[in-house]
Formats: C-alpha cells, structure tokens, sequence
C-alpha cells in the first residue's frame, strides 16, 4: 500500500482539510479554524501539506519563524489516522529541513514525553534540549527538542 505522496505548500482550499484533520489528531487541544488561515499568511513557506494519489489532504506540518533569524519552530505535525506508518511524518520534516532559507541553523519543536511522535524526531535528528513541566499549563509536560543543521561541507 505505499500509494504515492505529494507534498506542496498548503493554499486557501486546503484549510477546510487541514482543520479537519487537526481536530482528528488533536482533539480538545487544537488549533481553532481561523489560526490555519491566519498562519497561511504568516508562515506561507514553512506550511506543508501530504497529499494522496486523490489528492486528500494526509497530513501537514506548520512551522514559523523565530525572535532569533538562526531559528524556526515546528508548531505542529499532523498525520490522518489512516495514514499513520507510511513515513508521511518523517518526508515533512525532511522537506522542511530541505527547504530551510540558509540563516535557519535551528529548529525546536515540543513533544509531550509519553508521545511516540518523539521516536520520529529522534530519527530525524531532533535532540533533547529543555523540558518543562508546564508547557501548555499544569499537566502539560512538554521536551524541548532541537534539530541543528549541519555545516555545508
């Protein structure tokens, strides 16, 4: 079953999709409706999306800019249900270590401790940086997890 993926930049029609699958994976503790526009104009090179050979949307990752111009965070990863297991994850991040713009030497991300998308980070060459107990509020631990792009040899 290894159907054929597309990845691209997300655009306007795909929104209704992607806040479909946010509340698929994210459910309670998601991003409202009106932030994927708001970003879509925010962070229009750092908002990919996973296609399928029907063209529906599988997954996306959003990522933004930084207060430090080394730096950009992923602020999500998103993969349908579905599509768990097909690697989909792992082709986002590496498009968006592909596409960085070369003043970016940085990416972090948070993961809660007890996800396994955190194995997936490591794989691709996310470390642990920091933890905090109360990232998102009381109960909600996040890791600090960094990526650190390597010198051009």
């Amino acid at each position: 079953m290894n159907d054929p993926i597309e990845l691209c930049l997300a655009s306007k029609p795909e929104l209704t999709a992607i806040d479909a699958l946010e509340q698929q994976c994210f459910a309670g503790h998601c991003y409202p409706d009106f932030f994927f526009r708001q970003a879509l104009d925010c962070w229009a090179n750092s908002f990919w999306i996973a296609k399928n050979s029907q063209g529906i949307v599988i997954g996306y990752l959003l990522a933004s800019t930084s207060a430090q111009a080394d730096t950009c965070w992923i602020l999500s990863v998103a993969v349908a249900d579905t599509a768990r297991g097909q690697g989909i994850g792992g082709k986002l991040i590496s498009q968006l270590i592909s596409a960085l713009p070369p003043e970016v030497n940085y990416i972090h991300l948070t993961v809660a401790p007890d996800n396994p998308a955190k194995a997936l980070y490591s794989r691709h060459g996310f470390t642990e940086y920091g933890f905090e107990s109360d990232y998102f509020g009381e109960s909600e631990p996040r890791v600090v997890m960094r990526y650190v792009k390597s010198a051009p040899s």
